[in-house]
């Protein structure tokens, strides 16, 4: 089952049908990009054309006070991040031992 998440932070938004995101990559994709972008805006725009009112209440529970978000789609959990963080090792502050 497909999934949202926020792109800045990926916390998932939740999951959605094939039809749902079929939905959003009709209408927000460029090419094949898997990254969307709205704000409240482009949601009303949407619910006005057909959207599931369940999808555009997701995303604007998602939006809450910001003025826009962008978010992807994966299919197969939230996206891998592209720089990993490995925490130091406690009591090491760098430097020679």
């Amino acid at each position: 089952m497909p999934q949202l998440h926020r792109f800045d932070n990926d916390s998932k938004i939740g999951d959605v049908s094939n039809e749902q995101l079929q939905f959003l990559i009709d209408h927000l994709a460029n090419d094949e990009d898997t990254e969307f972008y709205v704000d409240y805006t482009i949601l009303r725009s949407l619910a006005g054309i057909g959207a599931d009112p369940i999808l555009i209440g997701m995303l604007e529970n998602s939006l809450g006070h910001h003025s826009w978000m962008k978010f992807t789609w994966s299919t197969d959990g939230p996206p891998t991040p592209w720089i990993q963080v490995v925490p130091a090792r406690p009591g090491r502050r760098g430097g020679r031992a």
